[in-house]
């Protein structure tokens, strides 16, 4: 089951993890096409050195659920 999902959106990855925001849909450059299933996200984590790092990843919406709004 795919969720709606649009940019800004708090979501948190099924298994566990940090809380992180669709940046949007996934462009994929073989098909050149964005991607119906697939989300970006972005989320912020601690290095070794303790300072604040920003992290991108792509995930398929089946992966992800919505966290409640603040």
């Amino acid at each position: 089951m795919n969720i709606q999902l649009v940019p800004g959106d708090k979501v948190r990855l099924v298994s566990g993890g940090p809380e992180m925001t669709i940046r949007g849909k996934h462009y994929d450059v073989l098909a050149n096409e964005y991607s119906t299933s697939m989300f970006d996200c972005i989320w912020f984590a601690k290095n070794s050195d303790g300072k604040e790092e920003v992290h991108y990843c792509p995930f398929q919406s089946v992966e992800l659920i919505k966290t409640k709004d603040a």
